[in-house]
């Protein structure tokens, strides 16, 4: 099986139709965020019948429809169609291509199709049941899914197994009998209502089948007086009808004519018409060759204007250089006489400056021999400096280093008194933290056995808890069945005394007498006196079919008075057993068979009436088996178990016994049973509640016991005295370590102040030598420093000599290039 195609339309982002090819090669769809891909995942999960809308990433099933833009209109309806390829039938049906499509309104109405055609939500859930595929399975897969994968959320790894393992499908069709059965169990709790409801009802339905049947006749009548009726209003209406057909042609022939002339009239517009469109064409191409004259005209005057203004234009523009070409003449005539002065004076301005540039050469040369003499001290300086700041480092090196070994031998002394001195101390502190070892481990011993103890008591409050909470969950689980119980007989005793009191089941004479309160209301009917266990309620029944209706009363007299009670008030008839007939009566002697029992013997009822009951079933037995298991006996009657046959001397009756059958007998005494069940129920449950109330205060009164705070508290300390405990214990083993650590440290001290000794007497001879070479240098430089100082002066005063010959010489170049310019412009 393979997927094939998606079409998508109106559904979420996919406003047009779109079509999705899963062609071979294809197996992911990608794309930036926002365009649609977890959409497509969507649809496929929404068309195999995705009902949740949290599933869909909505709120609400209607926000699956395209909800337009700012340019398009919202769409009415979202469908999505699936195609499955299926090759190699595994899909319960004859098509190669399998086409699933949903459906959905804004209206809010929904419905699928498979093929085309309309189908249930079920079909296709079944089509697809063995497949692995629908609408929460994991051939679906999105990235929260991934995640429920891994953390094994919800066990929905093991749903997974199960899928593919094919088992989730007999888990869901056993969710669906079960489900059925537990309906079925709901309806069949109900049929027994609902066929008291029909037995009542049947008299109304008779008398209103009756009603319908009269309405039928009725009906019959009025329609053959309505087709009676309809003849004669045809024949009424025909002669007229044929009047209106003449005139109806008449007028169609003068319509006609008025056509013919109407087509004429039209003939003769269309040619005016076509006449006037021509002439129209005429006007148009001569109104076109007018507007191109008048368009050339007005060409022609505007390049007319245009040059008007070019040429008053050049006319002015001449005579401006007119004025200026006498304006320019005049100026040359001045200029030529400032030349001839500016040329003598640049000749002063020459000589003067070859005197200058002699004067700065002469300075220039003596400033650079001086120069070079002063860049010689300096050289000599520098050399010598280095030398004097090398010696200088030396010295302080020397100094330093002297020193340094100086502080460190009179430090490793401090250090090694203090070594001495701090051993002393701790081997004190040490015996000091032994003795507290002793007496913190006696005080944590003592608090852990106090704290053992103490737990152990809660661990017996704990189990008294759990005991006394189990044993109140018996209770009250016993309460709830014991009242559920209750329920169930209130319910059952007040059916049956509504059955009781309403003589359901029973003809109107039986109902009319019981209602009656001037005969017997206390009368007992044969149904109230006697009853059975629930095995043989159907048997007895059916036997005494004919005698359940009876009267059962002491005298003939009340017999009498209630016949002529029916008679009077019209009400029907009754049947009545007269107790006091039954006197003389004597039952047949009881017969023994394998198989049967006395029907006598499975019969529960009063003394008094003990001779009725012998009576009515006498020489009768009830046969466990079938009919062939009957005895060979031609005098008795034998009844099966299930009531199926009767066998009589003389007949044989039987057939299919009814759901209800058998909840007529002893209806009364089921009353006084179900009163007495009902009072004792009553007593169990509120002994068994004030048993639960025991149980509860007993709960309360464990529950303020507690030992939570004193364990706690015993814990906290033995924490602290444990903390103290090991600080103790890891100071010991850290002064243990240091005392060890102080032995190795004073013999590597007293090695380093021998060292540092020797050190010391080598370093004095190297620096009294430095410190004599060091002096020597420095009296040097110094000299020195006092040459280079005269040589910059005397520099100083030949620079700032130059500096003026060299700006009064730039200044009289100035001059003369300046004249320079004059003269040339």
């Amino acid at each position: 099986m393979l997927l094939s195609k998606l079409e998508i339309k109106g559904f979420k982002s996919f406003g047009d139709r779109m079509v999705i090819h899963f062609d071979k090669g294809i197996t992911g769809v990608v794309g930036p965020n926002g365009c649609g891909k977890s959409n497509v995942v969507d649809a496929i999960r929404w068309v195999l019948g995705e009902q949740k809308t949290r599933m869909l990433r909505s709120d609400k099933m209607e926000n699956v429809i395209f909800n337009g833009t700012k340019n398009r209109k919202p769409t009415n309806l979202a469908e999505v169609s699936l195609t499955f390829e299926n090759t190699k039938n595994l899909l319960p049906t004859e098509y190669t291509h399998v086409t699933i499509t949903r459906r959905y309104y804004r209206s809010g109405e929904s419905e699928y199709l498979l093929n085309g055609i309309t189908c249930r939500l079920k079909d296709i859930t079944n089509l697809f049941m063995d497949t692995g595929i629908n609408s929460n399975s994991y051939a679906i897969i999105e990235l929260k899914m991934i995640d429920e994968l891994l953390n094994d959320k919800n066990n929905s790894r093991r749903d997974l197994f199960e899928e593919a393992a094919g088992i989730s499908k007999f888990k869901t069709r056993k969710k669906e009998t079960l489900r059925k059965l537990e309906d079925t169990d709901a309806d069949l709790e109900r049929v027994e209502d609902v066929l008291f409801e029909i037995e009542k009802n049947l008299k109304s339905l008779e008398k209103q089948a009756k009603q319908t049947a009269k309405y039928f006749e009725i009906k019959k009548e009025y329609k053959r007086a309505s087709i009676n009726l309809a003849k004669k209003s045809v024949s009424k209406h025909s002669d007229s009808l044929i009047g209106i057909h003449k005139r109806i042609q008449e007028e169609s022939d003068r319509k006609l004519e008025i056509n013919t002339k109407i087509t004429e009239k039209e003939a003769f517009l269309e040619s005016a018409k076509a006449d006037l469109i021509q002439k129209e064409k005429l006007l148009s191409s001569r109104q076109k060759t007018l507007n191109e004259h008048v368009n050339k005209i007005r060409q022609f005057e505007s390049d007319k204007k245009i040059k008007n203004e070019r040429l008053r234009f050049l006319e002015d523009r001449a005579q401006k250089l007119r004025e200026q070409i006498d304006i320019d003449r005049k100026s040359n005539d001045r200029a030529g006489f400032s030349i001839r002065s500016l040329e003598q004076e640049q000749e002063s301005a020459q000589k003067q400056l070859a005197e200058k540039e002699y004067i700065v050469e002469e300075l220039r040369r003596d400033f650079e021999s001086k120069k070079l003499q002063q860049t010689d001290i300096q050289e000599q300086q520098k050399v010598a400096n280095k030398d004097f700041v090398g010696k200088k480092d030396r010295v302080y090196q020397l100094s330093k280093d002297q020193e340094i070994k100086q502080i460190q031998l009179s430090t490793l002394k401090q250090e090694l008194e203090k070594t001495a001195s701090d051993d002393d101390n701790q081997e004190a502190n040490l015996a000091e933290f032994e003795e507290k070892i002793v007496v913190l481990k006696e005080e944590l011993d003592a608090k852990s056995d106090a704290l053992s103890k103490i737990k152990a008591k809660e661990e017996d409050q704990s189990q008294k808890l759990e005991e006394t909470n189990r044993v109140i969950d018996m209770i009250r689980e016993e309460v709830t069945q014991l009242s559920r119980k209750l329920d169930a007989k209130q319910n059952e005793f007040n059916l049956t005394k509504s059955l009781v009191e309403n003589l359901e089941g029973f003809p109107e004479a039986i109902k009319f007498l019981k209602k009656n309160s001037s005969w017997g209301k206390d009368t007992p009917l044969l149904s109230d006196i006697l009853t059975t266990e629930d095995k043989y309620r159907v048997t007895i029944e059916n036997y005494l079919e004919g005698y359940m209706n009876y009267y059962v009363v002491e005298t003939e007299a009340q017999a009498i008075a209630a016949v002529n009670l029916l008679s009077d008030a019209a009400k029907g008839k009754a049947n009545f057993f007269v107790l006091e007939h039954f006197n003389s009566f004597q039952p047949s002697q009881t017969k023994l068979f394998a198989n049967a029992i006395p029907a006598t013997e499975i019969i529960e009822y009063d003394e008094k009436y003990g001779k009725l009951i012998s009576f009515i079933l006498d020489n009768t037995y009830i046969v466990r088996g079938e009919f062939s298991d009957f005895p060979e006996d031609k005098t008795a009657i034998f009844i099966t178990e299930s009531g199926k046959f009767t066998k009589r001397r003389f007949s044989i009756s039987g057939g299919s016994v009814g759901l209800f059958e058998g909840k007529r007998i002893g209806r009364a005494k089921n009353l006084e049973k179900l009163e007495k069940e009902i009072k004792e129920l009553n007593k169990k449950v509120s002994a068994t509640r004030a048993n639960l109330d025991n149980k509860l205060s007993d709960l309360l009164k464990l529950k303020e016991v507690s030992y939570k705070k004193d364990i706690e508290s015993l814990q906290q300390e033995i924490n602290e005295i444990n903390q103290q405990y090991v600080s103790v214990r890891t100071k010991k083993e850290q002064l243990s370590e240091l005392l060890s650590t102080n032995a190795n440290k004073r013999e590597d001290i007293l090695d380093r102040i021998d060292s540092l000794q020797t050190s010391l007497e080598e370093i004095g001879p190297d620096l009294e030598q430095e410190k004599t070479s060091f002096e020597a240098l420095e009296e040097e430089l110094e000299k020195l420093t006092a040459l280079l100082e005269e040589e910059s002066e005397e520099l100083s005063k030949r620079s700032q000599a130059f500096n003026q010959e060299n700006i009064l010489y730039h200044q009289q170049l100035n001059r003369v290039n300046s004249l320079e310019q004059e003269i040339e412009f």
